[in-house]
């Protein structure tokens, strides 16, 4: 499974040089943690989040943006993007494609992900994923074999 294939596609971003306050009106309007920053040609400059406004001082969201961003592309892998959410400790990886931010992918994005399941009608086969597969993996079923249900507790 890829990035594209989990990632929020309306994203919320916030021009670099918007006043302090605009953003925090982003992020309590949108029950967001976090926003990606962009520039005049809509280019990923940074990322903005709650600890940014609480720890750091300035007036616009150039001042105290995060500079240093991890971003993955479409194609990057739901585990690679696992991996650096959990590795590097950031909540949150902006998608971008030719420079621009096409999606992101949050922790809860992957919890989401792992909550969802798909069973096969012929052969019971689980698959995890926000859609039913093309066909199943081990009887090769067609897609419309597949039933959605939710992950019992303990799963």
């Amino acid at each position: 499974m890829r990035a594209s294939e989990v990632m929020t596609s309306n994203v919320v971003s916030v021009r670099e040089n918007s006043p302090i306050e605009y953003a925090a009106r982003l992020l309590s309007r949108h029950r967001i943690s976090g926003l990606p920053v962009v520039n005049e040609a809509g280019a990923l400059v940074g990322l903005i989040s709650e600890y940014d406004m609480l720890a750091k001082s300035g007036r616009t969201v150039t001042d105290i943006m995060a500079r240093s961003v991890i971003s993955v592309g479409p194609d990057t892998s739901v585990e690679e993007v696992s991996h650096l959410l959990t590795n590097q400790r950031i909540r949150r990886v902006p998608v971008v494609q030719d420079g621009k931010v096409i999606g992101i992918v949050s922790r809860s994005d992957l919890v989401r992900q792992i909550a969802m399941r798909w069973v096969c009608g012929v052969c019971g086969e689980i698959v995890l994923g926000n859609e039913a597969p093309d066909q199943c993996p081990r009887c090769h079923a067609a897609q419309d074999a597949f039933n959605y249900t939710a992950a019992p507790p303990g799963m």
